[in-house]
C-alpha cells in the first residue's frame, strides 16, 4: 500500500469526521431523533440545490460550447454528450431533491428553508 492511499484514507475519515462533530454536540444537548433526521434532511436538500446550481451552470457552458463558440479546437461530440449527460443528472437531481422533499412533509420534519420545494408558494407571496 502506498503513501497516497493512506492519505486519501485518512483525508476522508477526516472530512467525515469534521461533517458529523456538529451532529454528535446536538446530540449532548437532549436533542430529539426527529431534530436529528431534520436537520440531515436539510443539509441533504442544501446540497441538492448546490449540485443542481452546478449542474445548469455546466450545461449552459457546453451548450455555448457546442452552438456558439467557433473554432477546429472544440470537440462538439464531446459538447454534445455532456449536454446529453447534464440533462440526465438534472433528472436524477430534481428526482433526489424531490424524494427529501417528501421525506421532510411525510415526517412532518417542518423547517421549510427557503430554496426547499415545498416552499415555492411562499415565494411569491400575494
Amino acid at each position: 500500500m502506498s503513501y497516497t492511499y493512506f492519505m486519501k484514507k485518512y483525508a476522508l475519515i477526516g472530512a467525515v469526521s469534521f461533517a458529523v462533530a456538529p451532529l454528535f454536540a446536538s446530540a449532548a444537548s437532549g436533542q430529539t431523533l426527529s431534530t436529528l433526521v431534520s436537520t440531515i434532511a436539510g443539509y441533504l436538500n442544501n446540497a441538492l440545490e448546490l449540485l443542481m446550481g452546478f449542474a445548469v451552470v455546466m450545461f449552459v457552458w457546453y451548450v455555448i460550447k457546442y452552438f456558439i463558440i467557433q473554432g477546429d479546437d472544440i470537440n462538439r461530440a464531446a459538447a454534445a454528450q455532456y449536454v446529453m449527460w447534464s440533462l440526465i443528472g438534472f433528472f436524477i437531481i430534481l428526482s433526489l431533491w424531490g424524494l427529501v422533499n417528501i421525506l421532510i412533509s411525510t415526517f412532518n420534519l417542518g423547517g421549510n428553508s427557503p430554496g426547499s420545494l415545498t416552499n415555492l408558494p411562499n415565494v411569491f407571496p400575494q
